[in-house]
């Protein structure tokens, strides 16, 4: 073979190669941008939103004019000034509290003078053990019930706090500062009692409230019956603040709404009546999220008092993805005129 022949051979040779590696270069970039376009349409929050929206028989969307919708007026239907009261009792849940120094009085009467809800003489009963009537959420306690069942749902004795995911991370967390501070103090301390206590805002923001006792006091107890309940619908609930289920109470409000899930459960409530505490317990605590996730049902035609509790309190409604989505959703089409999901924040 003549050294003309071998050098064309050899540019031939150099450009198919070259042609391989662009063929490569281009499948390697574009097909996993294919695949993880396809995965989050499929599994965005957003795609959870637009496949429950109703079609009519030639697939365009259903959506009422949005004239027909009054936020305000949705907002006192859902949150009434008058309140819902549960077939379920205080008993004397919240005096233990108080014994074991995990409430104080005194503090609580200052946060509530200050958040323009005083302390009232039910609510004084409530504290000592000797009111007697039902459980009730309105629009004048929305403060004491969250802090008195976050004080009981961060401190009661139960699995879900004391071999949950709030134990189980903060072992995690120990573990890496035992492995990776330089500081011998701290990792000394470093066990995973120390970090829950510290880390979340459920238990490093409880100071003002009371003695932090996570998981220790034995205040509602349980059957195993019992316990599959409230483990079910703690595993099975959200709140807007985040995406975190009532099993990882890392918030004031994850706590609370513990607390609750457990104070109801040892009286034997069902599945079903939990998820509707749950319900009403949020719509006072987060009323303008819970206001637009009712407008959103209302777009379907469908009549949000009417949607069963455990939905509306699923990821897909109740976790901040889930009413993010609900709330772009709206804004989208015209019945906000900005976004409020800014607003779904808790405190400690």
């Amino acid at each position: 073979m003549t050294t003309k022949r071998k050098s064309k051979r050899n540019k031939d040779n150099i450009k198919n190669v070259k042609y391989l590696i662009g063929i490569l270069i281009v499948a390697f970039v574009l097909i996993p941008a294919f695949y993880y376009s396809s995965i989050t349409k499929n599994h965005s929050p957003s795609s959870n939103i637009k496949n429950m929206t109703s079609s009519n028989t030639n697939g365009s969307t259903q959506i009422q004019n949005s004239n027909t919708i009054n936020l305000t007026i949705l907002s006192g239907q859902i949150s009434p000034k008058t309140g819902y009261t549960l077939p379920f009792k205080w008993g004397n849940s919240i005096k233990v509290l108080v014994q074991t120094g995990a409430l104080n009085v005194s503090n609580l009467t200052i946060i509530l003078n200050s958040s323009g809800q005083p302390i009232t003489f039910t609510e004084k009963e409530i504290l000592n053990g000797t009111y007697n009537g039902y459980i009730q959420f309105n629009s004048t306690n929305t403060e004491f019930v969250q802090i008195v069942l976050w004080a009981l749902g961060i401190n009661n004795n139960n699995t879900i706090i004391n071999e949950g995911p709030i134990i189980n991370s903060s072992a995690q967390i120990s573990n890496e500062i035992r492995n990776n501070s330089t500081n011998s103090t701290l990792r000394q301390q470093a066990t995973p009692y120390f970090v829950a206590s510290h880390y979340f805002a459920s238990t490093g923001g409880y100071g003002p409230i009371g003695k932090l006792q996570l998981g220790g006091i034995n205040d509602v107890i349980l059957s195993q019956p019992q316990q599959i309940i409230a483990d079910y619908t703690a595993t099975n609930s959200y709140r807007p603040c985040c995406d975190n289920p009532t099993a990882f109470p890392d918030c004031n409000h994850g706590a609370a709404a513990l607390g609750l899930i457990e104070l109801l459960a040892s009286q034997g409530a069902t599945q079903s009546q939990i998820f509707d505490a749950l319900r009403y317990f949020y719509q006072y605590q987060f009323p303008q999220q819970y206001t637009e996730i009712a407008a959103y049902f209302y777009l379907q035609g469908k009549n949000y008092s009417q949607i069963n509790s455990s939905e509306v309190m699923g990821y897909n409604f109740s976790s901040f993805s889930g009413y993010y989505s609900v709330n772009q959703y709206l804004l989208k089409n015209g019945i906000l005129k900005q976004s409020t999901a800014g607003g779904a924040a808790c405190g400690a």
